[in-house]
């Protein structure tokens, strides 16, 4: 019988730059070849990120584009060991999102590089037969002693083979081998054959988690149901900027592609990205839609696995 298998489990980089400034670089394409959208949004984040050195690159792309060339063109500007990401509806940065061509766009890639101020953990497991709570507790287990090692604030980003019905056994594993509660929010690319990119190569059906750890602070927001899904977008932000200081640098948010679905029949998918921006309207959006949220409205409690929702985390300087 297949057992859960460890892919990766090590610190990628870690310690801290004499500038102690977190610093964020994205850029974005919707060139329809992948290895030219890769090296186009990688070369904007570059950009974005100076002469600071990257400790991490994610890459979240629609479906058709999640391939070793997008790999390829992104790594000429960032090692591939950097590099991890997943496919999903699309990235929600993309300008298409919001024209009229359908539930999920044919090209949009993202790119985020962060620098400076942190450090950085990526594990990643393969969920075979061992199941969803056991592929958690791995992963858990793999970020454990980076995630106990000092008491800063600490945010997990997840993504990859976790949909709507299979997230929350997989929060369930993930803070039992973890063991402290620690804010996680995420979003499935999709089923067993999703396509995830974890240390430059491109993998399936595989779970993968970002421990990021820094002197910075972060909120977090979770909001879902039917109603106004613009508003609730807002809601969501709302708990995730609330009460916090400092100047906001980056939000990661992760849309259920069923809302986007509704949004895009209602046209109403840029009225719920014009809620974001006027949320944080300095700072980096980075997400994607996909299929099934895990998120928080409350950094202190556990983090559960929903569908039909958006989940929201915003760091600040």
């Amino acid at each position: 019988m297949k057992k859960v298998r460890v892919i990766v489990g090590a610190a990628l980089a870690c310690g801290m730059l004499q500038a102690q400034v977190l610093k964020v670089g994205t850029g974005a394409s919707e060139l329809a070849d992948a290895k030219a959208a890769g090296a186009e949004a990688a070369a904007a984040a570059k950009a974005a990120l100076g002469d600071t050195p990257a400790k991490a690159v994610i890459v979240f792309a629609a479906r058709a584009q999640v391939n070793a060339e997008l790999v390829e063109g992104v790594a000429q500007h960032f090692g591939k060991p950097l590099i991890c990401g997943c496919e999903g509806y699309s990235p929600l940065t993309c300008k298409g999102n919001f024209a009229e061509r359908g539930h999920g766009i044919p090209h949009g890639v993202a790119v985020l590089a962060l620098g400076g101020d942190t450090e950085v953990t990526v594990a990643a497991e393969c969920v075979l037969d061992g199941g969803f709570a056991a592929s958690g507790e791995k992963l858990g287990v793999a970020l454990k002693e980076a995630a106990q090692r000092e008491a800063k604030s600490r945010l997990v980003l997840t993504f990859g083979n976790q949909h709507v019905g299979e997230n929350q056994p997989l929060m369930d594993g993930f803070y039992k081998g973890l063991g402290v509660t620690l804010p996680v929010v995420g979003a499935a690319a999709g089923g067993q054959d999703a396509k995830e990119i974890v240390k430059g190569e491109v993998v399936t059906g595989v779970n993968v988690a970002v421990l990021l750890s820094g002197a910075y602070s972060f909120g977090v927001g979770l909001a879902g149901g039917g109603g106004d899904l613009a508003q609730k977008a807002a809601e969501a932000f709302a708990a995730a900027t609330t009460a916090h200081g400092g100047k906001p640098v980056v939000a990661f948010v992760f849309d259920c592609g069923g809302r986007r679905g509704d949004m895009f029949k209602q046209k109403t998918l840029a009225a719920e990205f014009e809620a974001m921006r006027k949320a944080v309207p300095d700072a980096a959006l980075f997400g994607f839609y996909g299929g099934g949220e895990i998120g928080t409205a409350d950094a202190g409690e556990r983090s559960r696995g929903v569908g039909f929702h958006i989940a929201v985390a915003t760091l600040y300087e």
